[in-house]
């Protein structure tokens, strides 16, 4: 006669051995946000969801999160490999805040009414606060890892250029850092976490990176990249930097085009640098990435290897943009640029978005 001990073991492997035909029965009468949940509990469940109901997982490929355009439009997931909205629901305490940051799952949600701050996970619905940063309107959040983590750090950048830190194991207020080398840099207009440090790039194209001891309230800086240009001096100019950490390499992604005038014709120009030698501060053009693509955006950026997403229909060697603005070259939500062909395509979006809101990259590794 089996034991106590044998007989729950057989009821908990019951669940994972249940028919597939049976499972995808079950899954089929659950809501998109359930299905995701579902994905999480065994391998073969995690199959099940993947094989019959691909559309429905947010977190599983680079996304995009956009808000829909029109009076009280919703926050929406944007589908590279489907193109179009996926059917997933995010939780009402989401729909009215402004996503200004992601890792691992969780979104750093900021309401500029009342100056707050929540981490949030859609999946399991747990959510943290943050004490209201002193830099409102926060322009991105960056985590140096999920607030589940040990001794995870938040940067958070405001709008003026000014980045603060906080860390909830060591004390319960932010930190400024930074100040007297962002006035000369012009101030931030990006930030990373790399190697332990936090990145942030200056106006004027410098990289400087920052280890912040915040039970000192002090912060060690170094120099990794000199200014490329003086401040404002591309003004006059459509152009974009950013600053990007992946698979381990930091690299600025740094897209420009200009309007000759008395002409339609546009100058356009994207490069992609990574740094090769800290020590040096040696940073090299790169000219193709195979099996990678870099994702770039005012919130989220991220350089990821293809080979995890195989049928997401993704290009290698491409930069994926994504930001609000109606450029006159781009006026869609997403801009796919080709190393290979230097060349820039359009994604439609069906339906638009609004340009009130950034859209945020979603990707399992940022």
């Amino acid at each position: 006669m089996a034991s106590r001990q044998q007989r729950g073991i057989a009821r908990q492997s019951a669940w994972p051995d249940l028919p597939p035909e049976l499972l995808e029965r079950i899954v089929a009468v659950l809501a998109p946000r359930d299905r995701v949940a579902v994905r999480l509990v065994c391998a073969s469940w995690r199959a099940c969801v993947r094989d019959f109901f691909p559309t429905d997982l947010p977190f599983e490929a680079p996304r995009l999160l956009l808000r829909r355009p029109g009076t009280g439009g919703g926050l929406a997931f944007f589908s590279l490999q489907r193109r179009k909205i996926l059917p997933f629901t995010l939780p009402a305490n989401l729909s009215a805040g402004r996503c200004c940051g992601h890792i691992g799952g969780w979104l750093a949600m900021a309401s500029d009414a009342d100056r707050s701050i929540l981490l949030c996970n859609p999946v399991s619905g747990k959510s943290i606060s943050l004490p209201p940063p002193p830099v409102f309107p926060v322009s991105k959040m960056v985590l140096s890892g999920p607030p589940t983590s040990r001794c995870w750090v938040a940067a958070a950048l405001g709008r003026t250029g000014t980045i603060v830190l906080f860390q909830p194991a060591v004390s319960s207020a932010w930190m400024t850092i930074g100040v007297n080398e962002g006035a000369q840099h012009g101030g931030f207009r990006d930030m990373a976490f790399w190697s332990g440090r936090l990145c942030a790039l200056g106006y004027d194209g410098a990289v400087l990176a920052f280890r912040g001891d915040l039970r000192a309230r002090a912060a060690a800086v170094s120099l990794l990249r000199e200014a490329e240009h003086p401040v404002g001096a591309l003004a006059a100019g459509h152009w974009r930097v950013y600053l990007v950490e992946g698979d381990g390499e930091l690299l600025v992604v740094r897209k420009l085009y200009m309007v000759r005038r008395n002409s339609e014709a546009v100058d356009l120009e994207v490069e992609v640098h990574v740094l090769s030698s800290a020590t040096e501060r040696k940073w090299e053009l790169v000219e193709e990435m195979p099996g990678r693509a870099v994702f770039a955006g005012s919130v989220v950026s991220a350089a990821v290897p293809l080979e995890l997403y195989p049928a997401a229909g993704l290009r290698e060697s491409c930069v994926y943009f994504a930001r609000r603005e109606v450029e006159m070259l781009a006026p869609h939500a997403i801009c796919e640029y080709s190393m290979m062909d230097d060349e820039m395509r359009t994604v439609p979006i069906a339906g638009g978005h609004s340009a009130d809101v950034e859209p945020v990259w979603i990707t399992p590794f940022v």
